[in-house]
């Protein structure tokens, strides 16, 4: 987060002094964007935490149906706080925003802007978050590793530098919602492989239950 917050803040001052808002409205705003928003993260990783002993029991005891069930309910319930973030986000950031202070009609349209830009994508990160955790749990880590740094390190950063090449300081504003859906993607593919390889195991396990079984 602090590479990608110093490469943010790079070039919101850079492409900010070339607009309409100046340098110092894209920096405060962004700072009270990604403070509420880490507030919103905070939760999900905290539901992703919970999920992982769980996950990593069950998974130990060859549970693999529960742990299908573990993760799904994971990520129903970060999606449903992720819905109401994103709502909130929507449908309220000037209110967000005066709480942390008062400024001009500028600095207004720019956070309302950026909140609904930035975040436009919000309703889907606890899939990628909840995910990243859900590989480690089950014991692959480089995977959990990888999908954990898709959004801030594989998407947004390069997206942060170039987009705004070509579009000004409205780059780095579009370079958060095409982030989460890219970081989402990937995270989504490896998680339904998954599923589809516990089902498997499970069904192998089962076939082998009903064998002993019969012997």
């Amino acid at each position: 987060m602090t590479v990608t917050q110093i490469v943010m803040n790079n070039t919101l001052a850079y492409y900010g002094a070339r607009s309409v808002y100046g340098s110092e409205i894209p920096l405060a705003c962004v700072g009270i964007i990604i403070k509420v928003n880490m507030i919103f993260i905070s939760i999900i990783i905290g539901i992703s935490q919970g999920m992982q002993p769980i996950i990593g029991y069950n998974y130990g005891a060859e549970k693999y149906n529960r742990v299908k069930e573990a993760y799904k309910f994971a990520v129903g319930s970060a999606t449903i706080i992720s819905v109401i973030a994103f709502l909130c986000f929507q449908l309220f950031p000037r209110q967000i925003t005066s709480i942390f202070g008062n400024g001009n009609e500028t600095y207004f349209i720019f956070a309302e802007h950026y909140f609904r830009t930035f975040l436009f994508l919000t309703f889907i990160n606890g899939v990628q978050i909840v995910s990243s955790t859900f590989f480690t749990s089950i014991g692959k880590s480089v995977l959990g590793l990888f999908t954990s740094l898709t959004r801030q390190i594989l998407f947004l950063i390069p997206l942060i530098v170039i987009l705004p090449m070509f579009m000004g300081i409205d780059g780095v504003m579009f370079a958060g919602p095409i982030a989460d859906a890219a970081a989402a993607m990937v995270c989504i593919y490896f998680a339904v492989h998954e599923m589809k390889s516990l089902t498997i195991k499970q069904n192998n396990l089962m076939s082998n239950h009903n064998k002993i079984a019969e012997v």
